[in-house]
Formats: structure tokens, sequence, C-alpha cells
């Protein structure tokens, strides 16, 4: 792994349409210091239970010009499943991607797969109270396909529950801005009528139920499982909610270099897999 970002201040990361965030004062290297002395204590005990939650784009699994080219290294999917073999870990994918794509990308026993920021998966509605959303979710992106289609590289992605419009292949980068701008005034007008809100990643905006978001369904699976310390690791604001429903005995740990309300952070994917690799090796033992 390379060097490990020194540390600084936190700046909150607001989820559209939520509460303003509570602000951390500073962000430290997971892997330095005290924070690593009692991450490795908790994962050094065999009887302590432990959630490791993980973003899936981004965080796992590089990020690529097309989402269907995503895939998640083999040496991960391989920490992965170490570590999912200890009945003491339980590790979940949170992800915005739909449950289908996620059991492509991550074919791993006794992993835990919430898709659609958690609406699909263990904590997810009941599917007779999903039949609005699909509905509410086909206008949106009805009401996209026109102020999307004129950008050349830009992807709508209609998901079901969610709709995502990606910008990574617009070229320009005006019309990227153009693009963008579009967008606001659609979250401003549509989108709101019907109840989405707008959630900004690295090149992607994501159309999502307003009362839904990563934190909800984090919260949901703690509930869940009852887990006695809880590591989190996500690399775009639309992880910034599960940061803010994490406690003291727990890790909020951001991937990357942006701004977060998160206490902890690696530099990148290869920071995530150094952590599973640890939890491989102190709960389920040598390979």
């Amino acid at each position: 792994m390379g060097a490990q970002d020194p540390p600084g201040r936190a700046a909150p990361a607001p989820r559209v349409g939520g509460p303003a965030p509570r602000r951390v004062t500073l962000t430290r290297p997971l892997f330095e210091g005290p924070a690593w002395r009692r991450a490795r204590r908790i994962l050094d005990e065999p009887g302590c239970r432990v959630l490791i939650a993980l973003d899936l784009d981004g965080t796992i699994a590089p990020f690529r010009p097309r989402p269907d080219r995503a895939r998640v290294p083999r040496r991960t999917l391989r920490s992965l499943s170490r570590g999912a073999r200890s009945e003491a870990v339980r590790i979940a994918i949170l992800s915005a991607r739909p449950l289908k794509d996620m059991k492509r990308l991550v074919p791993v026993r006794n992993v835990l797969l919430l898709g659609q920021y958690g609406l699909e998966g263990p904590v997810g509605p009941p599917a007779e109270a999903l039949r609005g959303r699909r509905r509410a979710c086909a206008r949106v992106t009805r009401g996209l396909k026109p102020l999307v289609a004129p950008f050349r590289g830009a992807l709508l992605e209609d998901k079901g529950l969610t709709v995502a419009v990606h910008d990574r292949n617009v070229r320009d980068p005006g019309r990227r801005r153009e693009l963008r701008r579009g967008l606001r005034r659609f979250a401003l007008t549509e989108a709101r009528r019907e109840g989405f809100v707008p959630v900004s990643g690295p090149h992607v905006v994501d159309f999502v139920p307003r009362d839904h978001d990563k934190g909800r369904a984090l919260r949901a699976l703690k509930s869940k499982l009852r887990p006695e310390s809880v590591f989190y690791f996500g690399d775009s604001l639309g992880d910034e909610p599960a940061f803010a429903v994490l406690g003291h005995p727990d890790f909020p740990v951001r991937v990357g270099r942006s701004r977060t309300r998160a206490r902890y952070r690696v530099t990148g994917l290869a920071g995530v897999t150094r952590f599973l690799d640890a939890v491989a090796v102190c709960r389920a033992g040598p390979a």
C-alpha cells in the first residue's frame, strides 16, 4: 500500500434534502498510531462481533468508463471470502448498484448484499411497499431522457428503484457542467415532485427516494445484526450518511482524499484490500 494521508481537517458533506451534518474536526489515517492499534485489538478478539460494511464502486472495485465493465479484483474477492468464514464477522456490501449487478460482481458466500442504497436486500422494504416507488422511478427516468439525450457520452441508467446519470464519458468539460446544471434544475422540479433527491458521486448523479440513504440502511443493518463494532468504508458523498450513524466504538473510513465527516481514511482501494487481508488473518487464519 502507498503512503497514508496525513491527518487533515474534515469538512461536512451535506446530503441534499438532509439535515446539516455534524462537524468532525480531524480525519486520521486508519493504519497509523492509536487508530490501528484499537482496530487490531477488535480484530484480534475472536468473540467480538464485528460488522464490516463496504461501498462497491471506488471502494472495492476500480471505476471503469462504463458501469457494466467494472470488476472486483480477484485478490479482493479472496479476502472477502476468507473474512466471511468467521461467525463473529459479518461482511456486507452497501451499494448504489441494483442487486442483480452486485450478485455478478461479488459472487462470495456469506457476504450480505444491499442494493440501491439498501432498498434491495435484507433490510429493504417489503415488495408491496416498493411498487409505488418503482412507478415514481419510471416517471423520473422518463423525465430525464430528453434532458440527457443531447449530451454525447452521457449514460442514463434506470435501476428500477433509483436512476443514475453518468457523465464520465462526456469529454467536453463545458458540456459536463451544462449537464450538471440541467440535473440540478430537474432535481428542484420533476424529481422533487416525485419524492426523489439527487446524490452526487464521482461522475454520476443518482436520483434516490427522499426518505432513503445509506445511513438509514446501515442503521437498520446494525439493529438486525447487533455488532459490537462496525467498520464502514466508502468513497463518495453517498456514503456520508452512513458515516454519520456510526458511534465511538465504530470506524467510519473514507476512501480517497476528498473532504468528509469520517474519522478515518485510507488513500485508495489498496488500503481497503489491506484491511480485508488483516481481517482474514486475524479471524480466519492464514490462507
